[in-house]
């Protein structure tokens, strides 16, 4: 399990591929091997790197809360230590924020940015499904059942079931420490970047599904207004994980974007 140290913090990555960079900056309460299956693809022509942020998966866990800045710092953080300047940046959910925050205080560092399904700020986002908002804030230390309310809402309504099996016996394996989780849910409950947004000078592809219940598709039309030169993309038929319900779509969507 390849880590680095970051002062006192250990982050776990992954790494494939050769190529320009391209790093994937996971949500909530994902961790890099759940990029694996749009990893592997991109991995023919990119040097593709997946991480844990802190407080999930193999990486440390520090006190809550966390902010998307204080996340940002730590993915910059994995870039030096990686000996790699720049980079495309692919951030999902969280990771989207995360993403936003990389590009306005590290632009130098940021090449391409994409951002899938996320918001600027809740002051600024559509609202979530009421169900998906209270399973995320559902209180319990039973990590699967936790996994088993949230997996409802992470595709679109009548998913494939055999990919919602999976999911679900995935994700309730990966158990994340309390702390962490409730210090990534208090950096998204901070986050807002609305104001910062016309800073971006990174290209700017944004994506999300058309009936994502988590981040509903009209976040990402007010990123859109506010990036400039920014393009969206809507997946049809996907919900908030749009790249494991469409993975050929959604690797159209970024080889066209990235190049490659």
């Amino acid at each position: 399990m390849p880590t680095v140290r970051l002062g006192d913090l250990e982050l776990h990555y992954t790494e494939r591929g050769s190529g320009p960079p391209l790093l994937l900056v996971p949500g909530i309460p994902a961790i890099a091997s759940d990029w694996d299956p749009l990893a592997e693809r991109l991995s023919d022509s990119r040097r593709v790197i997946a991480y844990d942020n802190r407080g999930s998966g193999g990486s440390g866990v520090t006190p809550a809360p966390y902010t998307t800045v204080q996340l940002a710092t730590d993915a910059v953080a994995l870039l030096d230590a990686l000996e790699i300047g720049r980079a495309d940046v692919f951030g999902m959910s969280l990771g989207g924020m995360i993403a936003q925050e990389m590009a306005l205080g590290w632009p130098e560092r940021v090449d391409r940015l994409v951002l899938g399904c996320t918001h600027c700020g809740l002051a600024h986002a559509a609202p979530p499904d009421r169900e998906a908002g209270r399973a995320f804030a559902m209180e319990t230390d039973d990590w699967p059942q936790r996994m088993r309310a949230l997996a409802q809402f992470a595709f679109a309504p009548g998913v494939n079931a055999e990919l919602l099996r999976r999911f679900i016996e995935k994700k309730s394996a990966d158990v994340q420490d309390l702390e962490g989780y409730r210090g990534q849910i208090a950096a998204v409950l901070a986050h807002d970047t609305y104001e910062r947004l016309p800073g971006i000078d990174a290209q700017t592809l944004i994506v999300t599904g058309d009936s994502d219940r988590v981040i509903p598709a009209a976040s990402s039309e007010v990123l859109r207004d506010r990036i400039p030169g920014s393009r969206l993309e809507v997946v049809a038929g996907t919900g908030h994980l749009f790249f494991l319900e469409r993975p050929d779509d959604s690797l159209t969507l970024l080889r066209e974007f990235l190049g490659g």
